[in-house]
């Protein structure tokens, strides 16, 4: 699975959403779900207030050039009451889609002292249709070029630094090194 980290700023978070969002893709938040219908995140201040408040963190990005079939809801069937009846998205199944996700904080011993964004799709997608017509599909190459423009425009806003275990990382050109290393 194709996957990579950059340490960004809310400022940049909400360029990374506006750049998608100019493409014409659509940011679906990954939550629980009342009713199988999905939910789009309008503009950036939404996203940023939806992270802020820990509502969500993951967000599938689709696009109709890339997505050979809709996203797959699912309900629960388990029986704890905070999930009994709430639907779900499934992974990889349906789509393809971009997976990003903007992480609030870090570990005490984090080598990056600073919140993370995760980046990445399944290289292979269960159709979503799969009970009856069982099979994998391959990420489209319209969602890997579209993911690569992500990432290139991500590493323009960033600088990689060296952490104290050895490993470079792509951190926000406005944060300072000592700061986050």
């Amino acid at each position: 699975m194709p996957e990579i980290s950059f340490y960004i700023t809310d400022d940049e978070r909400k360029d990374l959403f506006d750049i998608v969002r100019s493409k014409q893709a659509t940011f679906v938040s990954d939550i629980l779900y009342d009713k199988p219908q999905i939910m789009e995140i309008q503009n950036s201040e939404e996203l940023i207030d939806r992270i802020n408040r820990k509502e969500e963190t993951t967000y599938f990005v689709v696009l109709p050039i890339f997505q050979i079939e809709p996203l797959l809801m699912k309900q629960f069937e388990e029986n704890y009451e905070r999930i009994k009846g709430k639907y779900y998205i499934m992974q990889r199944t349906g789509g393809p889609c971009i997976r990003i996700s903007f992480y609030l904080g870090f570990a005490d011993d984090a080598y990056i002292k600073y919140k993370r964004t995760d980046i990445d799709y399944y290289a292979r997608y269960l159709h979503y249709d799969w009970q009856t017509n069982y099979g994998e599909f391959p990420a489209t190459e319209e969602l890997k070029s579209y993911y690569k423009m992500i990432v290139k425009f991500l590493k323009s806003k960033c600088r990689q630094v060296t952490a104290k275990n050895g490993k470079k990382y792509w951190v926000s050109k406005t944060l300072k090194e000592e700061d986050v290393v």
